[in-house]
């Protein structure tokens, strides 16, 4: 008798304690968005792998997300995620979550694409698990794939995203990505998503993660070429003072690896879109020397619509 009333009294102080702070259900809607990729923007997830969270009770919610953050219960995906959440955090994500129908029917009018949002498996691309040319790289490419599962969800098995806001990042030179990581990590490059990825990642983790996508092969561009950004491309804009692309880009969009300029040739047109009206706003500021802030802040709509079209294209 004893035992029993030591865990419904336990119980009680757990329900007591996942609902100590009230979650405001607005708030967690604007919250939302970390969760979206995985779960769905209304907590109906159509990746099989990941749980529906909408109707779910939010003291559950509430207590998972700090068991995640705890490493009381242990996720390589949720943990990242959940580490920089607060007690309100949680407590709004849960109180959106569980005010969402349970039958699907508005995550079906909330998303059009829902290819969008799947994880991407290799495809036709064949993934890269070893390589003979280790002394190029800092990192360990099959102790990097071992660590790439945090990333498929956005980024794909073998890092060719099909989410077109995220980018791709097979092919990209590994000392260009180890950097972005660690900008994500010290805060030299704000995104919300990363930010709670990379917060467990030793320098070792970035070489070995770079390392892999570095080896793996990028899937050819989908974008539409355009006569407009093919010329920006290649000589800039003199009134405008827009230096050409390809003095850093290279002629066919390769970038320079040495240098530590990134491959665009084939990348998703709407994370390039993003970047640079990222990198025009100053919102992102981790490029060197102002060069990309000072590139971008002279394009206008047009320009930047029609540079994106051409360098998507790009084989």
């Amino acid at each position: 008798m004893k035992k029993i009333l030591f865990s419904l009294l336990l119980g009680a102080s757990m329900l007591n304690t996942a609902m100590a702070v009230e979650g405001d259900a607005e708030a967690g809607k604007g919250k939302s968005a970390i969760c979206a990729t995985c779960h769905g923007a209304t907590g109906i997830s159509i990746a099989p792998i990941y749980p529906n969270l909408a109707g779910q009770k939010a003291p559950y919610i509430v207590k998972q997300l700090t068991d995640f953050k705890a490493g009381t219960r242990t996720d390589m995906m949720m943990a990242p995620m959940a580490v920089n959440l607060s007690e309100q955090d949680m407590a709004d994500l849960a109180a959106y979550f569980s005010s969402q129908p349970r039958s699907g029917k508005a995550a079906a009018a909330a998303t059009t694409d829902t290819s969008a949002v799947a994880p991407t498996a290799a495809g036709n691309v064949e993934v890269v698990t070893s390589t003979s040319a280790k002394a190029i790289y800092a990192g360990d490419v099959k102790a990097g794939q071992e660590k790439s599962g945090m990333c498929v969800a956005c980024h794909g098995t073998d890092g060719n995203s099909a989410i077109a806001i995220y980018p791709k990042l097979a092919g990209q030179s590994a000392n260009y990505l180890a950097k972005q990581l660690a900008d994500f990590k010290s805060g030299a490059r704000v995104d919300p998503v990363m930010a709670g990825m990379v917060a467990g990642l030793s320098s070792t983790d970035m070489d070995d993660l770079a390392a892999y996508f570095a080896v793996q092969t990028m899937s050819d561009g989908t974008g539409e070429t355009s006569a407009k950004g093919k010329k920006l491309y290649f000589g800039g804009d003199v009134e405008k003072g827009v230096t050409a692309c390809i003095a850093c880009h290279g002629i066919e969009g390769k970038g320079m690896a040495q240098a530590g300029f990134p491959a665009i040739a084939g990348q998703n047109a709407d994370y390039l879109k993003k970047q640079l009206l990222t990198f025009r706003e100053g919102s992102r500021s981790n490029d060197r020397n102002n060069m990309m802030r000072n590139i971008a802040i002279k394009l206008s709509e047009s320009d930047i619509e029609e540079l994106v079209k051409y360098m998507s294209s790009l084989k």
